[in-house]
Formats: structure tokens, C-alpha cells, sequence
């Protein structure tokens, strides 16, 4: 039995990390319909293509090829055109879901008549506890979204999932801040149902700043950040006030983000054996964890 889901997968050069991701999409105790796996234009998008065709016709799975590399807006909005179920998902290919991920997402929102949800994101699985807490599953705590709770935090895009009919276009433009950018625009554009679930039901394996991909050039992150204020509210996304709160928050945090990283690299081991976590800790962790938030 699966749902009406389509999950959305851009990847770039991420032949290496692909398995584990879609590894987590096809082991949901609650399968979606079908998967997209676009790539951005990457030099091993073959080794990304075979990967994908391995994978058993239970769940719908397509590979699609970019020419160009142009950004992962770009890639989701390929995603976009293509995708055919009620609700869609995102997943970035270096990151991966637990278990009852979407059982209790998509449940939650079709029961609730929820457009947009966003849940807990563990940065790094790697240094996490073992030990997983069950899920609940009867009654998940939420709180409710708005575009004043969305800019004080840009949560983790793999933990959204939103009613296909009210979701816009990611905005190509930009590489950086482009879903956070995105989720200030669908709640200043329409009137949506949207929430906050207090679990944590997706994880990564990098830091959550500074470690590694985009979010390492911490500068590009700040200036990407200051233009996406000023084009939302130069497009009536955002008010003057919002914009002066954002900014304000965004000038104060960057100094502390850089000390932050600085921090890390010289207190974080460089040579943590993570092996034990691959194996029965991970996979515990991923069999769900309560949001410690």
C-alpha cells in the first residue's frame, strides 16, 4: 500500500550518497507513490541513473537528466512539473528520513486538512545519541506556521511536505536560501493551513553549518540571505517591518555563525570512528526519535 506522495530529489555529483536516501524513502512504513530523481547537469549523472533503475517497481521511480547544472531550484522545479501526486515531499540526496516519516506526515496532514508541514531535522546522525525514543503516533504535538515563525528559522527542506495545488516555483535566481526563500513566498501569497510538527523524522550526515556543500561558504549563505529579504519584500512578500527584523537578526548572526564553525573545527575530533553509527546506531536513529525542541 502506498500513498499519494511524490517525493522530489535533486541531485548534483551525489552518486555516493544517492543509495542511502532513496535507501530511506523505499524502507517508510507508509511508501509514496513515486520518486523523482533530477539531476543538475552532474558529470557521474549515469552512476546516479543506475542507481535509481536498481531499485524495485513497488514505488514509481524516475530519473530525469538535466543539462546544465543550474541549482537545485531548478532541479525541484523539474520535479515539479513532473510529479503527478496530491502531495509532494522533498528530499536532498545526502540527507535521508526515518522510518514513519511519512506515516505520520502524510497522515497528519490529510486527517487535519493540513497545506504545508514541516517537522524536526537531525544535522548530523553520525554524532547522534543511539538511543532512539518511540514515536507516538496517536497525537504528534504541532504548533502552527506563519511567515512571522518562518523568519526566525529556516527549517531543514527535507522535512516538507505541501499540497501539490498550493505550492509555487522555487526561484532560480537563487542557490542559496532558495527554500526558505520559497516558503516565505506560499504563506505571503495565499492563505494557508500550515504546521510545525514537534518530531524529529529526518537526518543528515554533515553539520548543521559550515561543514561541508553550500553551506560551507558561510559568506555567500549571509549575502544570499540579505538579497532574498530584500526581493520579498521588493515583491510584497514580506513587510518593512519584517524585512528590518530579518536583517537586523541576519547582521547579528553571521559573526556568531562564523566564530561558531571556527569553534568546531578545532574542538570536533577529525577522527571519530562513525562505523558503529552506520550500522545499528544509525539505522536505530532512523527508526524515529522524538524532536528534543
Amino acid at each position: 500500500m502506498s500513498c499519494d506522495v511524490s517525493v522530489i530529489i535533486p541531485v548534483y555529483k551525489s552518486s555516493a550518497t544517492l543509495r542511502r536516501s532513496l535507501d530511506s524513502v523505499y524502507s517508510q512504513s507508509l511508501p509514496p507513490r513515486e520518486i523523482l530523481v533530477v539531476d543538475d547537469g552532474s558529470d557521474d549523472w549515469e552512476q546516479s541513473r543506475q542507481i535509481a533503475a536498481s531499485y524495485p517497481s513497488n514505488i514509481s521511480i524516475h530519473f530525469i537528466r538535466c543539462e546544465r547544472n543550474e541549482g537545485a531550484s531548478v532541479a525541484r522545479n523539474v520535479g515539479l512539473e513532473a510529479c503527478s501526486c496530491r502531495y509532494i515531499a522533498f528530499l536532498d540526496s545526502d540527507d535521508a528520513w526515518f522510518k514513519d516519516k511519512v506515516k505520520v506526515q502524510y497522515g497528519m496532514m490529510v486527517r487535519d486538512e493540513i497545506d504545508f508541514s514541516m517537522h524536526g531535522f537531525v544535522p548530523d546522525l553520525r554524532y547522534a545519541r543511539s538511543e532512539a525514543e518511540t514515536i507516538q503516533h496517536a497525537q504528534p504535538r504541532f504548533i502552527s506556521l506563519s511567515s512571522w515563525r518562518l523568519l526566525f528559522k529556516n527549517h531543514a527542506t527535507p522535512t516538507v511536505m505541501i499540497l501539490r495545488e498550493k505550492m509555487v516555483p522555487f526561484d532560480p535566481l537563487f542557490r542559496r536560501c532558495e527554500d526558505w526563500k520559497c516558503w516565505m513566498e506560499l504563506f505571503s501569497r495565499q492563505d494557508l493551513k500550515g504546521v510545525y510538527i514537534r518530531l524529529s523524522l529526518a537526518g543528515g550526515f554533515k553539520s548543521a553549518v559550515g561543514a561541508s556543500g553550500l553551506t560551507r561558504d558561510l559568506k555567500a549563505m549571509h549575502v544570499a540571505k540579505m538579497l532574498a529579504l530584500k526581493r520579498l519584500l521588493s515583491g510584497g512578500s514580506i513587510t518593512l517591518v519584517q524585512y528590518l527584523v530579518g536583517t537586523g537578526m541576519e547582521i547579528a548572526m553571521y559573526p556568531i555563525r562564523v566564530l561558531r564553525v571556527a569553534l568546531r573545527t578545532r574542538t570536533i575530533p577529525k577522527g571519530l570512528d562513525t562505523k558503529s553509527l552506520s550500522g545499528g546506531s544509525a539505522n536505530t536513529i532512523l527508526a524515529g526519535r522524538k524532536d528534543p525542541g
